[in-house]
């Protein structure tokens, strides 16, 4: 009789277990990852478990228009989901630019107790006073983007057919040509137009048609950043980048966020194109000369390997795709794409589908709370 009841209890027990794992799929009954909202994708693909070798800090340079806010996405929810400390804004997206990264710019409302941090992937000009804010062992993260391609979508994208009174022809024409030196050249608010991604990196305007303070800047890049990403070949960098973080591909996960349809950018001549990169020539360099590099890191890693790698992010993205987003339209700034998701969709979607400015916003309200506890906590401690 004893032996029944045991009998009978146990498989009770297994129709419960599998009763709760239906409602569970369907969404029935909260799985309990709201907060780890990335764990379901990655733990129902990957063998790899998290380990302790994985590399956890990281500055990414957030260069303009180079599908830096989709990285910064990937990047924001690591982040997140291992409770790590991020530099942030105390408002908008900016930590500097156009003036470079100093320790002023630093928030107290977001700041940590040591003063140092995890994570920093907001805009910034660089300087290499940021390493005296990151933490032991941190990753320098950067992309970039053929140079006359960036110009065009910088042009389009924030209008500076309006500034500048002219399309980029005319501009082309008008302003690039040698009677208009680069340094001349006025930067829209202060912070954008030619050579964008040395700028943003760093370089001072005045070192612009400097060959050899051109290659001095670019050696210092090359020394200070531990990878350098392709916008025209993203997945493969972000495959590359998956390897080289020892983490698991299904974190590389993404949604396009504030890109645009190519119907919006003007079609240029052979010889405007060519202008351009010798306008745009401290990028045309730096450009150059990371290409070469990436193209030594997949020889290293192996083109095969790296092309399966690029199949199965690419899976991974359609499986996103169809689990989270209902329709796909231009309706964000400068017609950018934006995403309505499905109802009652995981926690993942709301988070990869979210932009800059919102998920920036929840994430100062997280280490503002997580702050001002260990604030009171210390203050009791240190009461006498």
């Amino acid at each position: 009789m004893r032996f029944i009841k045991i009998k009978y209890g146990f498989a009770y027990i297994v129709i419960l277990l599998t009763l709760i794992t239906f409602l569970i799929s369907f969404n029935f009954i909260s799985t309990g990852f709201e907060h780890s909202f990335f764990r379901t994708i990655i733990e129902s693909k990957s063998p790899q478990s998290a380990t302790v070798t994985e590399k956890k800090r990281i500055f990414f340079m957030k260069t303009h228009k180079c599908a830096s806010s989709t990285v910064q996405n990937i990047l924001m929810r690591f982040g997140h989901i291992k409770n790590l400390d991020f530099l942030l804004p105390n408002m908008n997206n900016y930590i500097g630019n156009p003036i470079h990264f100093n320790k002023s710019m630093i928030s107290n409302n977001y700041s940590t107790e040591d003063s140092k941090f995890d994570m920093f992937v907001h805009h910034t000009r660089y300087s290499q006073e940021i390493k005296s804010v990151m933490r032991p062992g941190t990753i320098y993260v950067t992309i970039l983007r053929e140079p006359t391609a960036l110009f065009q979508s910088l042009y389009s994208f924030y209008h500076f057919d309006k500034k500048y009174k002219c399309n980029l022809t005319q501009f082309i024409s008008d302003r690039l040509s040698n009677k208009s030196p680069a340094n001349q050249i006025k930067r829209y608010s202060n912070k954008l137009g030619i050579n964008q991604m040395n700028w943003d990196l760093g370089m001072d305007t005045d070192d612009f048609e400097n060959t050899d303070k051109i290659n001095r800047h670019i050696n210092m890049i090359e020394r200070d950043f531990d990878f350098v990403m392709i916008f025209e070949y993203l997945d493969a960098s972000l495959v590359l980048f998956a390897h080289f973080m020892r983490w698991p591909l299904e974190q590389m996960a993404y949604l396009p966020l504030n890109t645009r349809n190519n119907t919006y950018k003007q079609i240029l001549s052979n010889d405007d194109i060519n202008r351009l990169i010798q306008v745009n020539m401290a990028d045309n360099i730096l450009y150059t000369r990371f290409i070469q590099k990436f193209k030594k890191m997949i020889n290293e890693y192996g083109i095969e390997k790296l092309k399966k790698g690029i199949k199965s992010l690419m899976a991974i993205n359609q499986e996103i795709l169809e689990m989270c987003v209902q329709s796909v339209a231009n309706k964000g700034y400068a017609r950018t794409t934006s995403y309505k998701l499905k109802a009652n969709t995981k926690t993942v979607c709301k988070y990869i589908a979210m932009n800059e400015l919102k998920y920036t916003s929840h994430l100062r309200e997280i280490q503002y709370e997580r702050q001002t506890k260990y604030k009171a906590l210390d203050k009791l401690m240190n009461n006498n």
